[in-house]
């Protein structure tokens, strides 16, 4: 292994890792996986990319499907994103992820404008996204120098029938081609920032920390480049290793397993 040394903490993707895709339905042996790490006492946090649920209903489906988790454990890109808006007095904004989350924008006060000049435009995922909604915010980007604000970078997500969807990393290239003078900004996952922030909410330096991602390419490569060891589960967006062939060897992840049950829960766990 390339990063041998004992875990402190578990830094876990949800989707594909603890449940299949938008349906929710836990994979086979992650609850009880889970109970055993809370029970253990091991530090964990989950570091999600999800824009498609408020923060709060998404640590609650997890609650009622008897994941040991609550808003503490999650540290996600829309939160992330709305902090980093709010910063920055940015909050008339183009929302081109999912309208199920329209009136969460509004709750958190900001004002979602279909017209006109606006602070940002925000890219989330959104199964249903129109050319048209593509063609609405070349206006702001390309005259006003609004900013793009990509909540994260996946190229695909799997949606409530598992059937793969574009995801918001493939608007936030075409939208970078157009050249505007705005910035355009990733908050989620492959940016540094979101596993800055998850370590700190376990308190560990990356060596001591274990990534678990389904997803080698969007979440696994900044991990290690981080120190982290990682482990890559095959009970997600890829049905096996073959996807490896697109990383250079050195951003292998450290572990190939089949689910998170494959873990073991040790004390002074090796990777």
């Amino acid at each position: 292994m390339k990063k041998p040394g004992p875990v402190g903490a578990y830094l876990i993707d949800i989707e594909g890792v603890l449940v299949r895709d938008k349906r929710y339905r836990p994979i086979d042996g992650a609850v009880r996986w889970m109970n055993a790490l809370a029970e253990a006492g091991r530090p964990y946090c989950l570091v999600s990319n999800n824009t498609t649920h408020r923060p709060g209903d998404l640590t609650d489906a997890l609650a009622g499907l008897d994941f040991p988790v609550d808003s503490n454990h999650l540290v996600g890109a829309l939160g992330l994103g709305m902090a980093w808006l709010k910063e920055r007095g940015k909050d008339r904004i183009r929302w081109l992820g999912t309208p199920a989350l329209d009136s969460f924008w509004g709750e958190e006060g900001f004002e979602i404008v279909t017209a006109g000049p606006c602070d940002a435009v925000v890219l989330g995922a959104n199964s249903f996204l129109e050319i048209a909604a593509l063609d609405a915010v070349l206006e702001p980007v390309l005259d006003d120098g609004a900013d793009v604000v990509c909540l994260h970078r996946n190229l695909f997500f799997l949606d409530g029938k598992g059937r793969r969807r574009l995801g918001p990393g493939v608007w936030a290239v075409a939208l970078e081609a157009l050249g505007g003078s705005g910035r355009l900004i990733t908050i989620g996952k492959p940016e540094e920032g979101i596993y800055r922030e998850a370590l700190k909410r376990v308190g560990v330096a990356p060596a001591e920390a274990l990534f678990i991602s389904d997803d080698p390419i969007s979440d696994l490569v900044t991990a290690g480049r981080l120190g982290m060891g990682t482990a890559f589960v095959l009970s997600g967006k890829y049905p096996d290793h073959g996807v490896l062939a697109r990383l250079e060897e050195d951003d292998w992840p450290d572990i190939v397993c089949s689910c998170l049950s494959d873990l073991v829960i040790e004390e002074e766990e090796k990777f």
